[in-house]
């Protein structure tokens, strides 16, 4: 017996990688899978990172978003911009912002 994920990959994930015009992504799916989790995952690490620096260092949330931002390219996770760009906003999101 096999076992298959069955997660939901959001639409604006999805959206990365389908080309205009188009109505499915051109990734297979298992790859798919596997970049949204590395940045759903990052996602919900950033936004603790937030959380602390706001509390460490007493600066505001955007001011900390924009610091965590600017770092972000130097993580070295193979991210294209518009992964980091859906990692940032998905950070927002988790923030409830």
């Amino acid at each position: 017996m096999s076992f298959e994920r069955q997660i939901q990959i959001p639409a604006s994930f999805l959206a990365l990688y389908t080309p205009s015009g188009h109505a499915r992504p051109t990734p297979p799916r298992q790859w798919l899978e596997d970049r949204h989790d590395l940045c759903e995952d990052l996602s919900q690490l950033l936004a603790e990172k937030v959380k602390d620096k706001v509390w460490q260092l007493g600066i505001t949330e955007s001011d900390a978003l924009l610091r965590i931002e600017r770092g972000l390219p130097s993580l070295n996770l193979e991210m294209n911009d518009a992964e980091r760009q859906w990692v940032m906003i998905r950070v927002q999101e988790i923030l409830g912002q």
